[in-house]
């Protein structure tokens, strides 16, 4: 696995992992997102933005929200691999003060977070 930059070659990649109906429902903001609606968002933050590929193939997506809220998503058919936890692990090293707002209810998310030693704070904030 490794995490390469979010070139706009990947954005409709991340709109529809985002969108897809398995897990649009983890995402705070659950209203379908336009291809032009996306182009104009990573215009302005793709550099906030990573691409997680193994081989060639992109399967997820990592990034900051607001400077330190972590957003991620993994492609529905390769879950359970560890790959949200090698994102999220990778983003840790360059940046020491992330939140992640997390369901209760996403039983992946949380154990990622607590597997890398996030601390919860609340109902749904994890805080590093």
């Amino acid at each position: 696995m490794e995490l390469v930059e979010c070139t706009q070659d990947y954005w409709e990649f991340v709109r529809v992992l985002r969108t897809h109906s398995e897990n649009k429902n983890w995402f705070f903001s659950q209203k379908e997102i336009t291809p032009e609606q996306q182009y104009e968002y990573m215009s302005k933050n793709s550099d906030k933005y990573k691409i997680c590929l193994i081989g060639n193939r992109p399967v997820g997506y990592i990034g900051l929200i607001n400077n330190n809220e972590i957003t991620y998503c993994v492609d529905p058919d390769v879950k359970g691999k560890g790959i949200g936890t090698f994102m999220v692990s990778e983003l840790m090293k360059l940046n020491d003060n992330l939140t992640a707002f997390v369901f209760p209810q996403n039983v992946a998310s949380n154990r990622v977070f607590e597997k890398l030693g996030f601390l919860r704070q609340n109902y749904y904030i994890y805080k590093k």
